[in-house]
């Protein structure tokens, strides 16, 4: 059986080489020349992700208007973009450099200006997550049309999330042998609808003493249901479709091989924790069904938050407590009470919240 999941793990590590997640976006565009914009016009921004920090960026069919005309100009495609994730959740991208425009595809158009103009310096910054995409596109064409063209692609219109960001024990148990427990991050966004997004980041699956790179498992739109218990329950049973992780120096994530898979997930949490378990079905792929246990079902001993001390009250000392871990520079999970990865003085500000409320 070893030999049999090593062999699968070659193989499939042979087609993540090739892996690449793809997401379309269709979003309007104003072109802005001489201080005159265009219309708002649809277009089509295809995103590759790479799966190694970076994506490839591709404007479809770009056309330009000048003097109440439109040229057709082209793609214009920048490869290899690195990606920075923010605060606040979205991923970041920006370019400065030169770069060809390609011809496009659009039916009915014979030519695409283009490739003629060569080299043309192009700044671009943007932002993105899984719904939308904001870009905005300075594209010297001084020496051609005697221009800059600003091209605004989107808006930025990003609603606010509430993000938590949660470290628990992951142990996963393949043909009844289970790994040794490890720390995984589980970040959970609250769409304000009733709904979260979920997302296991960097999920390792161990086969045969080996350690195989899957991916990240993010699940969009789960409905919360309120339990008695003052807990939030969620379920899923359908099928993912595993995306690359973000790990550093992980360059090939074997999940966006497998394509769609079967998926069960049940799971509850409050502020301070989260238990999620998952039925991974991997039948086709390496004849196993994988379960993944996410933290731990023992909500009743869990310690009130921001209790640093553990003596069943929130007052001035667990407050000192935090302002001692901040000067220390410290991380302590207790005492990051606003779930953010940083102790500061939000957790500071958050305990004497709890304290007058209480």
């Amino acid at each position: 059986m070893k030999k049999i999941l090593l062999t699968t793990f070659c193989v499939l590590t042979a087609f993540c080489a090739m892996a690449q997640s793809k997401k379309t976006y269709t979003e309007p565009l104003i072109v802005t020349i001489n201080g005159l914009d265009s219309d708002p016009q649809d277009a089509s921004v295809v995103v590759v992700d790479n799966g190694n920090g970076t994506i490839n960026f591709e404007l479809q069919n770009f056309f330009l208007a000048t003097g109440g005309e439109s040229m057709p100009v082209g793609n214009i495609s920048i490869e290899n973009l690195p990606v920075t994730k923010g605060e606040d959740g979205l991923d970041y991208i920006t370019f400065d450099g030169s770069i060809t425009i390609q011809p496009g595809d659009m039916e009915g158009v014979d030519m695409w200006m283009g490739p003629a103009f060569g080299d043309i310096p192009m700044k671009l910054k943007g932002k993105m997550n899984q719904e939308k995409l904001y870009v905005t596109i300075d594209i010297d064409m001084q020496e051609t049309i005697h221009q800059i063209c600003y091209v605004q692609l989107g808006t930025d219109d990003f609603p606010n999330v509430v993000r938590s960001v949660y470290t628990e024990p992951l142990i996963v148990t393949v043909n009844g042998v289970s790994t040794e427990p490890q720390d995984a991050s589980v970040v959970v966004i609250d769409n304000g609808n009733g709904t979260i997004n979920f997302e296991l980041q960097n999920f390792f699956l161990s086969l045969g003493g080996n350690d195989m790179p899957v991916g990240t498992i993010r699940i969009e739109n789960l409905p919360v249901t309120k339990g008695e218990d003052g807990l939030d329950y969620i379920t899923f049973d359908g099928s993912i479709t595993i995306q690359p992780g973000d790990m550093e120096g992980v360059d090939m994530w074997m999940g966006p091989a497998l394509g769609d898979i079967p998926m069960k997930l049940k799971g509850k949490m409050n502020q301070e924790k989260l238990y999620v378990t998952i039925d991974i079905d991997m039948q086709e792929t390496i004849h196993q069904i994988c379960y993944v246990q996410l933290g731990t079902d023992d909500f009743s001993a869990a310690s009130k938050l921001g209790d640093l001390n553990g003596d069943g009250m929130v007052d001035i000392a667990d407050a000192v407590t935090v302002l001692n871990i901040m000067a220390a520079g410290e991380y302590n999970a207790d005492a990051d009470v606003n779930h953010d990865q940083t102790v500061d003085i939000a957790d500071f500000v958050t305990i004497l919240n709890i304290m007058a409320a209480q």
